[in-house]
């Protein structure tokens, strides 16, 4: 490497633009110490001489020497080349907006913040400014694909495939206070329809096969009213004890007895394969982020009150991205099966078990694996 510098050129000298190694090496910004040799020269030997040595157009030179005559070394750094004005870009009375809604339901995205406050910007620049604020959530990465079953479900009819499972409620760390205080739920008994996505859901302070037999009868004998066909219905549920798992022989009684009285299959879950209860596990996951953990109780009435609208909501307003972008209520309408069948209330039952007329029933006995029942239950 040379050791004549581009600032001890003298004018006859050969045009070169050889820099010594520690010159080049003591700057992090070359960009910058090369245009301060550029003005350096130019100052020197003259606009032309710097150009043919630095091999540039003049107007080059004249723009690095009038910048650094004019406001010294500083003005020789990169400058920002973004426009000064951005006609499309978001405004801040939009930005606040997005803002807003994010922090009233930090549990949506851009598409659904977009779609239930009917916000102006697009989802990218939804997207956009939740990622500059800081209102985005790394989310787990999986470590293996699983296989997308979503044509198999689309194949399906209404209310062919039903998943039941149970959600303990305690866990749920916004909830818990609540519930210790006012005396809410403990378990949350979750029934869902594979086809439509529609939420069915009843409450209970305890985990018994009496109280899983209670909400699943009373929604089979719903279906039945409304006149739904359920010969070729399965019903599927883990192996949990609420629902006969544990048990060794069929029995004429208990939550797999009831439901076959009613027409329908039941079906437990091989062992070891949670994903194949993946629709009743999402809504599990949903209902934590979009109720739980949003709302506030003071009373076990409001509570019913509140969880009777979000099951309406979730059956009739809230769109269902993984299932075309509709609702189950429209799902349902374009199988040709009336959306009221989803007008269903969520149940205490609990009070229901209460006020049972146990007199009337065959067999009086009631506990954690001999249901009482069914078909007194509306």
């Amino acid at each position: 490497m040379s050791n004549v510098t581009i600032s001890t050129l003298k004018k006859g000298d050969s045009p070169s633009t050889s820099m010594k190694y520690y010159d080049m090496t003591r700057t992090k910004d070359h960009k910058f110490f090369l245009r301060l040799q550029v003005a350096h020269y130019a100052r020197e030997h003259g606009v032309r001489a710097a150009a043919r040595t630095f091999e540039c157009s003049r107007n080059t030179v004249r723009t690095w020497l009038r910048r650094y005559e004019q406001g010294g070394r500083s003005a020789l750094k990169e400058q920002s080349r973004a426009p000064h004005s951005c006609p499309h870009k978001t405004s801040p009375h939009h930005e606040r907006k997005v803002i807003e809604a994010r922090k009233h339901m930090p549990c949506a995205g851009p598409k659904r913040l977009k779609d239930l406050f009917g916000l102006k910007p697009s989802q990218g620049a939804i997207a956009r400014i939740l990622r500059q604020k800081g209102l985005t959530k790394k989310r787990r990465k999986k470590r293996e694909r699983k296989h997308d079953l979503r044509a198999i479900k689309a194949r399906y009819k209404p209310f062919e495939r039903l998943q039941a499972d149970t959600k303990p409620l305690f866990d749920i760390p916004a909830y818990w206070p609540q519930m210790t205080d006012q005396r809410l739920p403990r378990y949350q008994y979750t029934t869902r329809d594979v086809k439509s996505g529609a939420l069915f859901l009843d409450y209970a302070d305890e985990l018994s096969a009496t109280y899983a037999t209670m909400a699943a009868e009373r929604l089979l004998e719903h279906f039945a009213r409304q006149g739904l066909e359920l010969e070729h219905t399965i019903l599927s549920t883990d192996n949990g004890a609420e629902y006969g798992g544990q048990e060794r022989r069929t029995r004429q009684r208990g939550f797999p007895a009831a439901i076959r009285r009613n027409g329908v299959q039941h079906r437990f879950l091989p062992p070891a394969t949670p994903n194949a209860h993946a629709d009743v596990e999402s809504s599990h996951a949903s209902i934590e982020l979009e109720f739980f953990d949003l709302e506030h109780f003071q009373s076990r009435d409001e509570f019913f009150n509140k969880a009777r609208i979000y099951q309406y909501w979730w059956n009739f307003a809230r769109i269902n991205y993984s299932k075309g972008g509709k609702t189950p209520a429209q799902i349902l309408e374009e199988e040709g099966v009336d959306p009221c069948i989803l007008l269903i209330n969520p149940l205490d039952l609990g009070q229901m078990l209460k006020h049972l007329d146990i007199s009337k029933v065959t067999n009086p006995r009631v506990g954690q694996d001999v249901p009482a029942l069914p078909e007194l239950l509306i």
